[in-house]
């Protein structure tokens, strides 16, 4: 009788309204799904030294000596124990992979911004197959355009050069084509980075 007078609550929640727009999952969650489903290998790291630890697993999974990665940052050299290259510009062949920082990571496409700062004056073709990619989550991106704005607002002063994505070898551009599948798409191997440094 109290139930039909006041109203029984009901513990189930309501139905969402067809009208709203469909949710979508967080920017991070999104690239994630966008970059390994086209091939790249995704290590979310929250604790810094996690970070050396699956750079270590990778090295080691795939039978390379620290020497035979290349990295065109000097810090990023001496962090990991890389090779050092000061050169820039060339060709990295030689080398099983390089290790590079990046510009921003472009969620709907699981693409890597990249520029000068990266790469130096380097082509992709021109890089080692496999890059690993040192990169942080703030610099996570929807779009292409947002990333290209976010760029332009760090580098005001002096836009870098060299500005190019980077893309794993099973993108569906490279179904199509055969001249960049052995160029400019690489094996990606992604350590994200979520630190909180107080």
């Amino acid at each position: 009788m109290w139930d039909k007078f006041f109203g029984k609550k009901s513990s189930k929640l309501p139905e969402r309204s067809p009208y709203l727009p469909p949710e979508e999952d967080p920017i991070d969650i999104v690239f994630a799904k966008n970059f390994t489903s086209k091939g790249g290998h995704f290590l979310y790291c929250d604790a810094l030294p996690l970070v050396v630890a699956n750079f270590d697993n990778i090295c080691e999974e795939n039978n390379w000596n620290y020497d035979s990665v290349v990295s065109l940052d000097k810090l990023l050299s001496e962090r990991f124990n890389s090779t050092y290259v000061g050169k820039t510009s060339g060709n990295l062949n030689a080398f099983n992979a390089a290790l590079i920082s990046c510009e921003h990571l472009i969620s709907n496409t699981g693409k890597i911004l990249l520029s000068e700062h990266q790469i130096k004056h380097y082509k992709l073709s021109e890089l080692p197959n496999t890059i690993i990619i040192l990169a942080k989550i703030e610099q996570l991106v929807n779009d292409i355009s947002q990333g290209m704005t976010a760029l332009k607002n760090k580098y005001h002063k002096n836009i870098p050069t060299n500005i190019t994505t980077l893309r794993t070898k099973l993108s569906e551009e490279d179904e199509n084509d055969i001249e960049n599948l052995n160029s400019s798409a690489k094996n990606i191997y992604l350590l994200l980075e979520d630190v909180l440094v107080f």
